[in-house]
């Protein structure tokens, strides 16, 4: 009997994905645990198996379909079963399902909306969700005039009327970028009037809507639809910041042991391996000696259960990593039980994966406290959200030469910013404290991680 393949939750945060690329095709056969298809969650591009054996006798979503986790995307069965009444009782997709590759239909009216914010150039996996908007004089199909907002309260003008969006692939859109080239002033060429990378050349060699073309070029409001990952984002950020008691400890510590040590590793590993040295960063040992301050304080390596507070007998810290739409948080397990440079090579590797959207749901879930650090952008100090259900994160800010008091002289020092951001439910503000005294310790004298291991 002919069954359906839903689209299978991946990830524990997973609630829509986007069909990314079929691996299989209609008249296949396929086994419990064959690759279908690769989708793309909230955190990553990955593979989606079969869970029923037989033949792919329909496929029913295409490459570029976001739905949510549950709905049909095909049909597996017997070669040559009977699947009409099947099909016609599928339910309907969901409002938030979207086919960004179907043909022969009217393009979507919107209003652009003023102040959105920066323009981003999008990656090939996001791309295909953002549009562009386009005088509606420049399409032949005719759709109805949305009903906009009218002038705001504080005297924004309304959105002009009759704003359509118009599909560019990611090429298209780097290129126009690149040369100054309005998108407006395209005419595309590919499905559903799509935007190709032909058609801007083409246009650059016109030297229609270009600067140099003489044509105004003025930059208007983009809407830029949320991804999967940002979605997650904004929606477990905000249910961190709402609900839990953030308090926030700052300590700055002399990083000058702390970067003499980083030398002599990276001096040692280049004199054993010239041609390709294993070489460590500054966070690389923050996470261990993190890990080996949380061994010492474990009520900060914790969780809020409701009724009860869950001391974590492991610890595991995540790293935040900044990635095309938003960020990854690759957790390196058994920290406290690695040395530096093994938490060196695991910080690269998983960094890597996270921004090809390869890592598993194993290598980013299930982490016991969490370590931003935006010192390599030059910030000073800032303060995290914390990542639920951990009850703390860690913020490391820059390196940076400030004066400092020494066998009572002044003296130039290096000065490095941490912040905890703590859950007050769980970590008590002398809990929190007696937590970065000793992290303090042993990064102002690093030899001592020997003792903590």
């Amino acid at each position: 009997m002919a069954k359906i393949q839903e689209m299978t939750q991946l990830s524990p945060t997973m609630e829509e994905g986007t069909i990314v690329k079929w691996l299989k095709k209609e008249g296949d056969s396929v086994s419990p645990g064959d690759i279908l298809a690769e989708v793309e969650t909230d955190k990553a591009v990955m593979e989606m198996e079969a869970y029923d054996s037989g033949v792919i006798l329909k496929i029913i979503q295409g490459e570029g379909t976001k739905l949510k986790v549950g709905e049909a995307l095909a049909v597996i069965g017997k070669p040559g079963e009977d699947i009409t009444s099947l099909l016609t009782n599928l339910p309907k997709k969901s409002p938030g399902s979207t086919q960004t590759t179907t043909s022969e239909t009217p393009k979507e009216v919107v209003p652009s909306t003023p102040n959105v914010g920066t323009k981003e150039t999008a990656s090939k996996e996001t791309s295909n969700l953002q549009t562009q908007a386009v005088p509606q004089s420049q399409t032949t199909t005719q759709v109805p005039t949305p009903t906009l907002p009218k002038e705001t309260t504080n005297g924004t003008p309304s959105v002009p009327r009759g704003t359509l969006r118009v599909l560019a692939s990611p090429l298209a859109k780097s290129i126009a970028i690149e040369h100054g080239i309005d998108l407006h002033k395209v005419i595309g060429t590919g499905p559903e009037g799509r935007i190709t990378k032909k058609d801007v050349l083409d246009t650059l060699t016109q030297g229609i809507g270009t600067t140099s073309g003489g044509i105004d070029t003025q930059v208007s409001d983009e809407v830029i639809s949320l991804n999967g990952m940002r979605k997650t984002i904004a929606k477990r950020l905000t249910e961190s910041k709402q609900n839990l008691p953030h308090f926030y400890l700052n300590v700055d510590v002399n990083a000058k042991a702390l970067e003499n040590l980083r030398k002599e590793i990276n001096d040692f590993q280049t004199a054993q391996n010239p041609e390709s040295p294993t070489k460590v960063s500054l966070n690389d040992i923050i996470v261990k000696a993190t890990a080996s301050a949380l061994k010492l304080h474990p009520k900060v390596n914790a969780s809020f259960q409701g009724d009860s507070i869950l001391q974590f007998g492991r610890i595991d810290v995540g790293i935040a990593v900044s990635i095309d739409g938003g960020l990854l948080t690759p957790v390196i397990r058994d920290a406290n039980r690695k040395s530096i440079q093994q938490i060196s090579i695991e910080v690269k590797e998983l960094a890597k994966k996270a921004r090809e959207r390869k890592l598993k749901p194993e290598e980013f879930t299930n982490g016991t406290f969490t370590i931003s650090n935006l010192g390599m952008y030059g910030i000073s100090r800032f303060t995290a959200i914390i990542n639920e259900p951990e009850s703390a994160i860690l913020a490391v800010g820059s390196v940076e030469d400030k004066p400092v008091a020494e066998n009572g002289a002044v003296v130039a020092g290096r000065i490095l910013s941490l912040t905890l951001s703590c859950d007050h439910r769980v970590i008590d503000g002398a809990v929190g404290a007696e937590f970065l005294k000793t992290l303090r310790s042993l990064l102002e004298k690093p030899n001592l991680l020997l003792a903590v291991g």
